[in-house]
């Protein structure tokens, strides 16, 4: 059974992580928040979690052979 989760940082979120990616082993399920403390510091509307393809929220739980990609928010103009 995988226990390794897959994290990908993407745009400003790799400043924040200090890295582009990396893999953390887990053993059953972890909450996204307890993963990637760091993303509490930032107001939800600051980043999109996406966990295996569909979004996520920091309670969501994941587990071994999951890949979660945090990638920022972005914004548009008024038409």
């Amino acid at each position: 059974m995988e226990n390794k989760i897959k994290i990908k940082y993407l745009g400003y979120i790799t400043d924040l992580s200090g890295k582009q990616y990396e893999e953390i082993n887990i053993n059953g399920e972890e909450t996204i928040e307890n993963l990637l403390p760091f993303l509490k510091k930032l107001r939800d509307d600051d980043y999109i979690i996406v966990v295996n393809g569909k979004g996520a929220k920091l309670n969501n739980k994941v587990k071994g052979g999951d890949t979660i990609v945090i990638l920022p928010q972005t914004g548009g103009g008024n038409n």
